[in-house]
């Protein structure tokens, strides 16, 4: 048995690369909804724009990151995405429950 199979190596570094854009785009549009609330539109936004600020404290109200981020990021996207949903278990004995109910219908008939 192979723990790891070689044919699936071109899929791996295209999904780690895809995650890796991802990650970055994400960083990079938070960077500008942030550069957005504190300082183009700051005066508007009020006390919205103050919290933020103090939430995401940046040298210079500047956001920025860099690769380890990205790769912090994609790291962790890809541990959210592989967690377990409650709901999935929930959908599954609905599933299982309905066909359940038609088998004990059919057999009645």
């Amino acid at each position: 048995m192979q723990i790891v199979s070689p044919a699936r190596f071109l899929d791996g570094v295209v999904f780690a690369v895809f995650l890796l854009f991802v990650s970055g785009l994400g960083l990079f549009l938070f960077g500008e909804f942030h550069k957005m609330c504190v300082i183009t539109e700051a005066k508007k936004l009020g006390m919205f724009s103050e919290i933020l600020a103090k939430i995401f404290p940046f040298a210079n109200n500047k956001f920025a990151f860099n690769l380890t981020h990205i790769l912090l990021f994609a790291i962790l996207i890809s541990l959210l995405a592989m967690t377990h949903h409650p709901a999935q278990d929930a959908l599954q004995a609905e599933a299982e429950k309905k066909a359940k109910k038609e088998k004990k219908e059919s057999k009645e008939e």
